[in-house]
């Protein structure tokens, strides 16, 4: 798996670090850096996948919110995948919002949505191409709604 930079993707949004009390662990060490959007109401990346509209990919948004405004305040707001209502974000703890969208042209944008209960952020987007065949869905998303480990040793999940 490679990683980009978020250049190319979205114009706007300020790059941020957590709190350095949450970068000493190291299971939210890898989630340091997050992109926050205090300017404007609706703020987009726009995903060009390789195989283009019709195909099927996996996309993650993840948020943690990690004090990085020192305002010990964690934010609630709204993300959309294209036009469509994905989920309400409560940063209150760690996030994660999977969906497996076929998408009916050839850019994907995911947008963050301050509905006026403070800054929209986030830690990680991935994208991730799906076998077709995997999940039978002609357009649309489907959203994940619950994941449970059964029976790991670990807390630790990667």
């Amino acid at each position: 798996m490679s990683f980009d930079l978020d250049q190319g993707y979205i114009d706007s949004g300020e790059n941020k670090q957590i709190s350095a009390k949450f970068i000493k662990d190291p299971v939210y060490r890898r989630y340091k850096n997050l992109r926050s959007f205090p300017n404007g109401t609706r703020n987009c990346y726009t995903l060009s996948p390789d195989k283009g509209k019709n195909n099927t990919y996996l996309i993650r948004a993840s948020f943690w919110y990690g004090d990085y405004d020192e305002q010990n305040q964690p934010p609630i707001f709204d993300l959309y995948i294209d036009v469509n209502f994905w989920a309400t974000v409560d940063t209150s703890d760690w996030v994660n919002e999977d969906i497996v969208y076929v998408p009916q042209r050839d850019d994907i944008e995911v947008c963050l949505v301050n509905i006026g209960k403070g800054v929209p952020f986030i830690s990680v987007l991935v994208l991730r191409t799906l076998d077709n065949s995997i999940y039978q869905t002609q357009s649309g998303f489907l959203r994940l709604n619950v994941r449970y480990d059964i029976g790991g040793l670990s807390r630790i999940i990667r």
